[in-house]
């Protein structure tokens, strides 16, 4: 759960946004509020919960999306609740313990049967995991760089496993794979789609001809 010192280490990032949202209490009573990412996480909801609305496509609409995004981007970047000492986000233990003790106790929304919404969730936040991180810069300029909320031990950790060359060398064959991949199917699954009803319609011309 949160408090409202969690909601202090937001300060510097964009949490005073408001955002016009409509809150649901237990008793299915809905009402319109005005409030920033910062009064959601420190729970300025009166046992109320913010409704987040899909389309069919099960992407994020309205203004409960713009507050989720700033709720997923301080929950990415809160290292006290996602140890910062693993290889990847994939290993990054407390996701799920994340996602229902706090999304879902801010949000209603109806899950998916497949757990699209929820893996779209912890994605987002696992983008800004390492987002202190630059390759771009030197060993020295990343280490100088270290988020005032991760022990300088961590960070080094951090810095040093993703400085590693064999790493480096294994992030560049899978740049040139994906790229190997996107050559080879440039088409796309509309044009593979087109290929099959094209095939499908000479066949037919070829029975229609009284071929075999």
């Amino acid at each position: 759960m949160f408090a409202a010192s969690d909601a202090e280490k937001c300060k510097g990032r964009k949490t005073t946004e408001f955002w016009n949202v409509e809150l649901i209490d237990s008793d299915g009573m809905v009402k319109d509020a005005k409030m920033s990412v910062r009064e959601a996480m420190e729970r300025s909801l009166n046992g109320s919960k913010i409704i987040l609305r899909f389309n069919d496509e099960l992407q994020r609409v309205g203004d409960g999306a713009g507050m989720l995004s700033g709720i997923l981007g301080v929950l990415g970047s809160d290292y006290n609740k996602f140890p910062i000492c693993e290889k990847s986000w994939a290993k990054v233990q407390g996701k799920d313990m994340v996602y229902n003790d706090c999304i879902k106790e801010i949000f209603r929304f109806q899950e998916d049967s497949g757990g699209r919404i929820k893996k779209t969730f912890l994605q987002q936040m696992g983008k800004l995991y390492d987002r202190h991180y630059k390759p771009t810069r030197t060993l020295e300029q990343n280490l100088h760089n270290c988020p005032a909320e991760i022990l300088r031990e961590h960070w080094r950790w951090f810095i040093d496993y993703h400085n590693d060359p064999a790493r480096k060398a294994k992030c560049k064959q899978n740049a040139l794979y994906r790229k190997k991949q996107l050559y080879m199917h440039t088409g796309g699954s509309k044009n593979l789609a087109r290929a099959r009803e094209a095939e499908s319609q000479k066949q037919g011309r070829r029975v229609g001809k009284g071929e075999v």
